[in-house]
């Protein structure tokens, strides 16, 4: 299921130094920070911050390779004995056509309408219409956008449906559209502007009035929130790294302008879940696999502990047994010689202390509590803490 892939140094450094550490991770098959930290305990020098983002020829020289040292040696995962899955039909991608929001809110969705009628009679709170544990569309703006923000969202629902997307307000108030499957959580934010409310100035003091503190100048500072009238959209999903996820009003184009562009984003952030639940998914059952290895070795590990515990056990019975048997012996011998009174009350004697010997016994009646290696392992056992102190005859 694993392989090992072996660099040496030089190799290593050349192809950090030709590669972004992330996408050369990925091809290796490993996280970015595995791959850091064996980079850094071989000496080999990593390409600084923002190395990449630079242009060719403000980049700055690459260091010394590293001379000689230890071959570098990753686990990865072999993919070739994972079973292989049937590739899914690429769809072509379809070309749209500029997408135009309407100046004006004609027969509006329902959610729409619903939003509407719970925004108009909200209350501000630090700059935003408050509508938690409302079940309405996601939106955090100001009383003065609320006719813009239907319209976007009554466009993108519309369009939304006619692609075969659904749109729905989850129980937690989260503003979900379906994309292929995936959930994609949106919601529409504003920008405020916010400003420190001057203190007021103190009052001018009367002549002859009794001096008194005044504590209004350790009172915490008040604000006041305005408008800018910026949008932002706002997608929550959990995608693989570089996935746009955020549009946003600018210099060159409102969110109306760029509403082609978001639905683009949607097929690629709901492909890029997909990819990444897959993953996820795979490497989940890898972790179970293994667990379920470690546990299966921990069960043993355990059954033969205790089968050894079981021997010394046992033995130390047989042994006290014995000891018993022959002390009893000892004691009907030294009666031999006495009167036939006492030689009948230790024979007495010597059925009941046989009795107790046979009770200590583990060969008495018969041997099969001895020789059973079969061990009940608790329902509750998962091999975790099970490491003991304690020292037995196979002890180093």
């Amino acid at each position: 299921m694993y392989k090992i892939v072996n660099f040496t140094s030089s190799e290593l450094f050349d192809k950090a130094w030709e590669t972004p550490v992330l996408k050369l991770a990925q091809e290796i098959g490993i996280s970015d920070v595995a791959l850091s930290k064996a980079c850094r305990k071989a000496g080999i020098a990593l390409p600084p911050r923002g190395h990449w983002a630079k242009p060719v020829s403000k980049r700055p020289g690459k260091p010394k390779p590293p001379v000689g040292g230890q071959p570098i040696s990753f686990r990865v995962l072999d993919r070739s004995t994972l079973p292989l899955q049937s590739a899914a039909p690429i769809k072509p991608k379809a070309i749209r056509s500029i997408i135009e929001v309407p100046h004006t809110l004609l027969a509006p969705h329902p959610l729409v309408s619903k939003w509407l009628k719970c925004v108009k009679a909200a209350k501000a709170h630090e700059g935003h219409l408050v509508t938690t544990g409302k079940q309405v569309l996601d939106a955090k703006i100001s009383p003065g956008l609320i006719d813009r923000c239907a319209l976007i969202f009554d466009t993108l629902i519309k369009e939304s449906e006619i692609l075969g997307y659904r749109w729905k307000v989850a129980s937690d108030y989260k503003t979900l559209v379906e994309v292929d499957g995936e959930h994609l959580g949106i919601k529409l934010v504003e920008r405020l502007n916010k400003h420190v409310i001057p203190p007021p100035p103190p009052p001018a003091p009367k002549r002859n009035a009794r001096w008194e503190p005044d504590f209004s100048l350790l009172r915490a500072p008040q604000f006041e929130w305005s408008s800018t009238g910026e949008l932002s959209l706002q997608i929550d999903a959990r995608t693989e790294y570089g996935k746009r996820k955020n549009w946003t009003d600018t210099k060159t184009g409102k969110i109306e302008e760029k509403l082609t562009s978001i639905f683009d984003g949607f097929e690629a952030i709901a492909e890029s879940m997909k990819v990444l639940r897959l993953k996820n998914e795979e490497a989940r059952r890898e972790r179970m696999a293994e667990e379920a290895v470690r546990l299966e070795r921990a069960k043993r590990e355990e059954t033969h502990r205790r089968l050894r515990h079981k021997l010394v056990e046992n033995t130390k019975r047989w042994e006290q047994a014995q000891r018993l048997r022959a002390f009893i012996q000892a004691t009907c011998n030294a009666s031999a010689s006495t009167s036939e009174h006492s030689q009948q009350q230790t024979a007495l004697w010597a059925a009941w202390a046989t009795s107790q010997a046979n009770l200590v016994d583990p060969l008495h009646p018969n041997t099969s509590s001895v020789t059973s290696l079969t061990v009940d392992i608790e329902s509750w056992f998962n091999g975790y803490g099970m490491t003991r102190a304690e020292k037995d005859w196979w002890s180093e």
